[in-house]
């Protein structure tokens, strides 16, 4: 007999359709928006990873063989990091 439990997610809950008077629900969505976030960091970080392999194993002509895994991370950097919830909810259109 195994004694293995199944992982049980949060629900993805958006600011736009929650009820601010509600905590539970406040907390749902920012929860969800900080784990979001998260993903999109670790997912940054597996093509950070990648460059520094790359460099690594191609040092002399890097350039040429790391360019499109360094235009990859140049334009995902700007847009994957853990920027919160506060900024979001404080300006929510629906409120």
């Amino acid at each position: 007999m195994s004694n293995t439990k199944e992982h049980i997610r949060s629900p993805n809950v958006s600011f736009d359709t929650i009820n601010y008077a509600e905590p539970e629900q406040l907390r749902l969505a920012q929860e969800s928006m900080l784990r979001e976030q998260l993903v999109r960091v670790a997912a940054l970080k597996v093509v950070r990873k990648a460059l520094e392999k790359c460099y690594a194993v191609t040092a002399p002509n890097h350039y040429e063989d790391c360019r499109e895994i360094a235009e990859k991370y140049m334009d995902m950097l700007p847009n994957h990091r853990v920027q919160g919830y506060l900024g979001y909810q404080k300006n929510d259109p629906s409120k």
